[in-house]
């Protein structure tokens, strides 16, 4: 690592691929661990009923937890340059910063959030959202580096 605030960007990596893994295997491993994860009741319902919702939704995430880590990646040199990549990865560190930051408003009124896996769910989702920013910065100091040099 050249620089310690790769570690943050490795992080949001190392979770957008663990979030990848869980909801993807999830779609094999069955009821059990959507009932684990806290999936909403009507995606838990669809799982014991075989529908599209389950496998859809659970596809979906995947995929956006995938790009969250492919964009990660891309700001330190570990994959290609995406599209938008900065506006892609301000939008990213974004949703998940707010992500963390409002469990603890909106567990005043909602209690049932008040519990170990939110409060952890929270919290790495708000590492992952430094870990984005701070990809971030990469992205653009890379843009620049690269600019010089023509």
């Amino acid at each position: 690592m050249k620089n310690p605030k790769h570690l943050w960007v490795h992080l949001a990596i190392l979770i957008a691929a663990a979030g990848v893994v869980i909801h993807v295997g999830a779609l094999f491993a069955g009821e059990s661990w959507f009932v684990f994860f806290n999936a909403p009741p009507s995606v838990i319902a669809s799982q014991r009923a075989g529908t599209w919702l389950a496998p859809v939704s659970g596809l979906a995430i995947a995929g956006l937890m995938g790009l969250c880590g492919y964009y990660a990646a891309s700001s330190i040199g570990l994959a290609p340059r995406p599209p938008l990549q900065r506006l892609g990865l301000a939008a990213m560190a974004t949703v998940c910063i707010v992500r963390a930051l409002l469990l603890p408003v909106l567990a005043i009124s909602h209690p049932e959030l008040r519990n170990t896996f939110e409060i952890v769910a929270a919290i790495v989702w708000g590492v992952a959202g430094v870990g984005l920013a701070v990809a971030f910065g990469f992205a653009d100091n890379r843009l620049r580096v690269r600019n010089r040099a023509y």
